[in-house]
């Protein structure tokens, strides 16, 4: 049977791929945006219809699911309140009697002196207390945190993080994720279960230049973004203050902690190997 899903924060980096990955294996999707002007760029990924709300206006939650018969919810990054915007999706989805809540949450919710985590903690809780049928899915840190950087690798030969270079994570592709999100989505089983999606290998910051240098055939280095600089570039590009804050945290943290996981979990889902950073750096390298 086809099942109807709706997928909250579709239109931001995470939610995209996965409407896409929805579509692909044979969901029936609507997409749920801010702005009527981005249904053409939702259909081509394949949702079959947009819906137009506010995760802060429960009256726009609850048409949106007319139909449905399952939801992913992506909250906003680092929102304050994750917990309650959450709710009015959990309490929308009751009463529209919804067979299964998907909650993209975080890897490592219980590191609490990141508000990041502690909210998404808390709006587990709230999920797993709320009589709602669930699923978690804790994605790791994506690779596709080179993005945003990528020019300056390419041109300058540095690769560089706000933490410091030798510090490891184990990066998880967001293509990986999206498949695993889906398919815990659309097949029987996955209930009542909380997955955390990590990738297959822990690297530095330095292990990852050198394999972006092996892909791309010169030397990169890696440097630290010191916090100071990176709140800059965050306040440029129109981040809140709190925003700013929170950041700033999450990153020392990361600093002084790392962020490590393991893929069995992954590949189960997947029912083949994760993708590895090299895998990803030489996708992206042909992308220009």
């Amino acid at each position: 049977m086809t099942m109807s899903v709706l997928v909250t924060g579709s239109h931001g980096r995470t939610g995209k791929p996965l409407v896409k990955a929805l579509s692909d294996q044979g969901a029936v999707v609507t997409a749920f945006v801010r702005d009527a002007s981005q249904e053409d760029e939702m259909k081509a990924l394949g949702a079959s219809q947009i819906a137009v709300g506010d995760m802060d206006d429960p009256a726009t939650i609850r048409p949106a699911l007319e139909g449905c018969d399952a939801i992913v919810h992506i909250g906003p990054p680092m929102h304050p309140d994750e917990k309650t915007m959450t709710s009015h999706f959990v309490s929308a989805a009751k009463e529209a009697r919804l067979s299964k809540f998907i909650y993209y949450s975080v890897m490592h919710p219980l590191r609490r002196d990141v508000r990041h985590h502690s909210l998404k903690l808390d709006t587990e809780e709230m999920l797993i207390e709320s009589g709602m049928p669930y699923s978690i899915v804790q994605p790791m840190r994506y690779m596709q945190h080179l993005e945003p950087i990528w020019k300056r690798v390419m041109n300058d030969g540095v690769h560089a993080m706000p933490f410091n270079t030798q510090v490891k994570f184990n990066v998880v592709d967001l293509l990986d994720l999206a498949e695993a999100t889906a398919r815990i989505t659309l097949e029987d089983g996955w209930l009542y279960g909380t997955y955390e999606l990590a990738g297959p290998i822990s690297l530095s910051q330095t292990d990852m230049a050198d394999i972006i240098g092996n892909v791309i055939g010169k030397t990169v280095s890696a440097e630290q973004v010191p916090i100071a600089a990176m709140q800059e570039k965050a306040r440029a590009g129109g981040a809140s203050d709190d925003r700013i804050k929170q950041m700033t945290i999450m990153n020392e943290h990361y600093d002084a902690f790392g962020f490590l996981g393991n893929s069995r979990i992954l590949e189960l889902v997947l029912r083949r190997k994760a993708n590895t950073f090299e895998e990803y750096v030489r996708r992206l390298s042909t992308q220009g």
